[in-house]
């Protein structure tokens, strides 16, 4: 099942999603990763996370259409390196790329859908996805790690292909 991605002024985007507990544990783990991946290759994108489809559920997943990695639970537990930009996209904000700096690497803790517990270094894109999309279940907003002017300039950007996509449109 594809989820819809929710609108970008949800309050959920930008709440801090509670740890999976006994008490919260979903039905079905294996269910929800799946519709999560068929989700994000739907919307064409490289990381979902639960609470941009509506999910109140800290879960995200990342993946490069042939290998995907679910991360229930998911923490980062050390941050290293010097801060690297790189242009991001989010599939909430289709259309906007904007440099944000982040950590070079990191160490990161998740359970996959059978409730196993992980630990792994990343660095490069994984890394990037990874704090991304855990940005996500702590209720950060990519778009305020950019700066102003960037920011600003990526969004001219998205306005005036959107006009000149609705141009060819009406022609």
């Amino acid at each position: 099942m594809i989820y819809t991605l929710i609108e970008p002024k949800h309050p959920l985007l930008l709440s801090t999603l509670p740890v999976i507990t006994a008490d919260t544990e979903p039905e079905d783990r294996k269910e929800i990763l799946d519709n999560m991946i068929e989700t994000m290759k739907h919307y064409g994108g490289i990381g979902l996370s639960a609470n941009q489809v509506g999910l109140v559920l800290r879960m995200f997943v990342y993946g490069d259409n042939k290998h995907y990695v679910p991360c229930f639970n998911p923490k980062i537990i050390e941050y290293g390196g010097p801060e690297v930009a790189i242009e991001e996209g989010c599939l909430t904000y289709p259309g906007l790329f904007v440099k944000i700096y982040r950590p070079e690497w990191i160490v990161a803790e998740w359970e996959d859908e059978n409730r196993e517990l992980h630990k792994e270094n990343f660095t490069g894109l994984q890394s990037r996805v990874f704090q991304h999309e855990y940005d996500h279940m702590e209720g950060i907003d990519f778009q305020s790690r950019a700066g102003r002017v960037s920011l600003d300039m990526a969004k001219r950007k998205v306005k005036k292909a959107m006009r000149k996509m609705k141009k060819m449109q009406e022609n």
